[in-house]
This record gives C-alpha cells, sequence and structure tokens, in this order.
C-alpha cells in the first residue's frame, strides 16, 4: 500500500487514547494510556494469552504492541508493552509476518472504503 492510499485511510479513522494497563471491560479515566493518539486495527494471536496488537496513527505510521491478556471470572485485564513505534508499512511485515498482512490489509481497506463513501 502507497503512502497516499494510507494518508487517505487515516482521514476518516477515529482515533483514541488506548489503554496500557488494565481492566478492558470497565475502562476508568484514570487508567494508564498509551502516550499517542491511534486507532486499533487488528490484532495476531500468538497463543491463548498473547497477541500482537496493531494500531494506526494519524500520520500513517504503525504502533506493534504485545498484549498480555489476564481472563478472571469477572474480568478481562491487559497490559501493553510496545514493540515498535512510527513503524512504516513496508516494515510492519517483520512484526506481524507475511501471513498476517492480510488482516492489516483488510482492515485499512474498511476505513478507505469508509472513506470514499463518505462523500
Amino acid at each position: 500500500m502507497d503512502e497516499r492510499t494510507l494518508r487517505r485511510v487515516v482521514m476518516n479513522t477515529p482515533f483514541s487514547y488506548p489503554l496500557v494497563e488494565g481492566n478492558v471491560l470497565n475502562t476508568r479515566v484514570t487508567d494508564p494510556r498509551l502516550k499517542t493518539k491511534c486507532c486499533y486495527l487488528t490484532v495476531v494471536t500468538l497463543s491463548e494469552d498473547c497477541a500482537k496488537e496493531i494500531y494506526i496513527k494519524p500520520d500513517a505510521s504503525f504502533i506493534v504492541t504485545q498484549a498480555k491478556y489476564q481472563y478472571e471470572t469477572f474480568d478481562l485485564n491487559v497490559a501493553r508493552e510496545i514493540e515498535g513505534d512510527s513503524v512504516d508499512y513496508k516494515d510492519l511485515e517483520k512484526y506481524v509476518g507475511k501471513e498476517h498482512m492480510d488482516l492489516i490489509d483488510h482492515r485499512l481497506y474498511y476505513y478507505l472504503h469508509k472513506s470514499l463513501t463518505k462523500f
């Protein structure tokens, strides 16, 4: 995907500050957040309680985090650690593998379609 297409994708993408760690089901304003504005794209499952999460930033670069999930009776807690910040699209394959790039592409095309049909 080229830079121009990625810029078009982020035009209508909803951005926020995701949790760094905390209770995913009962988020609070005081829960620690990532220090950068981004939008969740997809997750690549590594094991039952560990995954890589991919986020896109408003400047069309990506954040890759390693997330560890702790499932309890009524809670789902997560702890995220940033593996890559400001990762280019062409370098994203090093973090998630070639076999998982389709997950990212499908999500990007969803936001591209959404931006094109808005007008």
